[in-house]
């Protein structure tokens, strides 16, 4: 009786020396992050053209998220731990890669370290231009219906305030700061927030800000110009500095001393607004939507640089 011939699973060796049969199906040595169980696969490709493009992106998703929600809750570490943990992780990623000779792993590395890098650019610019403004506005009380002669204590703890329908801004009555000691110094501009009534004189609320007024131009601080405009912001904190209140400080006394006003116990300096509310919506819908746009060009650039980076990685095969 002929031998027959040994078998072993799906594997048939010929012979002495022989290879694997033809028709067998070599061990895969794919490495691919995202393997693919069909036929067709190419196993020669350790990364595939998904990977390329999908992982980068969702790294950059990741980051944006992240700025995002920290920016808010004025988590200032976080926006700073999570790229440099990403960066130092993808660049131990790299490194080993390159030592072991997988440039396809390399590859991605390098584009994983450009979406992070550039989506902790477009947080950063999100935060400093929205987010830390949001949050600021957010730390503060919300107050309605708030009259002119409403004690200034009584809504200390305010970011947003909303007056009656008859508040307004005394635009006749303001009055613009300068040193003059120093070349170059801003216009420090205030004016009364009043109810209207010309005999109305104890002034605590004042719209206020920086070069919207001066000798041959009118009060244009905020939206002081618009007669809609009833609601206002607790100025910007970079404005109430010790340095920026002394200034407006004398601006106020100014305006007393010219108009005949009074002082009240105490007073706010404010940002006017025809609507604070809308404007503090407007802050988080501009944020997360100029990271959702960034997101989806970034995915149609990656995956148009996938398809042109992965024929280029076979050919080197």
């Amino acid at each position: 009786m002929g031998s027959q011939p040994f078998n072993d699973g799906p594997y048939q060796k010929k012979g002495k020396g022989s290879a694997y049969a033809p028709d067998a199906r070599p061990p895969s040595t794919d490495k691919s992050l995202l393997r693919r169980g069909d036929e067709e696969y190419d196993l020669n490709s350790r990364v595939t053209t998904s990977e390329l493009a999908c992982v980068p992106w969702v790294l950059l998703v990741l980051v944006l998220v992240c700025y995002l929600f920290a920016g808010v809750n004025g988590q200032i570490f976080i926006l700073w731990l999570i790229p440099l943990v990403l960066l130092s992780l993808i660049a131990g990623f790299i490194r080993y890669n390159y030592q072991q000779g997988n440039s396809d792993e390399v590859v991605l590395g390098f584009m994983t370290l450009a979406a992070v890098v550039i989506s902790t650019a477009v947080g950063v610019y999100c935060n400093l231009a929205m987010l830390e403004e949001l949050h600021r506005l957010n730390q503060g009380a919300s107050y309605f219906n708030v009259l002119p002669a409403q004690e200034v204590a009584t809504v200390a703890d305010g970011t947003s305030f909303v007056f009656t329908n008859t508040t307004s801004v005394y635009r006749s009555h303001f009055f613009g700061y300068i040193d003059a000691g120093s070349p170059n110094q801003p216009i420090y501009c205030v004016a009364p927030i009043t109810n209207g009534e010309q005999n109305f004189k104890r002034i605590q609320y004042w719209a206020a800000g920086i070069n919207c007024c001066g000798k041959r131009k009118p009060f244009t601080c905020g939206a002081a110009e618009k007669r809609s405009a009833h609601g206002a912001l607790l100025l910007d904190p970079d404005l109430q500095g010790s340095t920026h209140q002394d200034f407006f400080a004398k601006a106020i006394t100014g305006a007393q001393d010219k108009y005949g006003l009074v002082a009240g116990n105490s007073h706010l300096l404010l940002d006017w607004k025809e609507d604070p509310m809308k404007y503090t919506n407007d802050l988080w819908y501009h944020s997360w939507f100029t990271m959702a746009v960034f997101a989806a060009v970034y995915l149609a650039i990656s995956g148009m640089a996938a398809f042109m980076i992965v024929p280029m990685l076979k050919a080197q095969d």
